[in-house]
């Protein structure tokens, strides 16, 4: 992990809290996805502990968020599909 960004400071560090409240996610879908999508730019074995939390930067988090196709409207869709559907069968 970089000890400075590209500009030569220190990387913004934050929770995977603080990352949910940044993206709008709840804490656990933000975990969901650093625990578990191959994608997610920060390895665990790269998150820093201090106290009972973990810190990653904020910058490839940023990017990553920025980059990745949300998958939250593919239900929505489908159940607006399957409503128009069933609407056509009652005619």
């Amino acid at each position: 992990m970089p000890k400075t960004t590209s500009e030569g400071r220190q990387p913004e560090m934050v929770t995977l809290a603080e990352i949910a409240r940044r993206v709008s996610l709840s804490k656990q879908r933000v975990s969901q996805l650093a625990n578990g999508d191959p994608d997610f730019p920060v390895p665990k074995e790269q998150w820093q502990k201090v106290g009972r939390y973990y810190f990653l930067p904020w910058e490839p988090v940023k990017a990553y968020f920025d980059e990745r196709e949300p998958q939250h409207g593919v239900h929505f869709a489908k159940r607006e599909e399957r409503r128009q559907g069933d609407r056509g069968s009652e005619s």
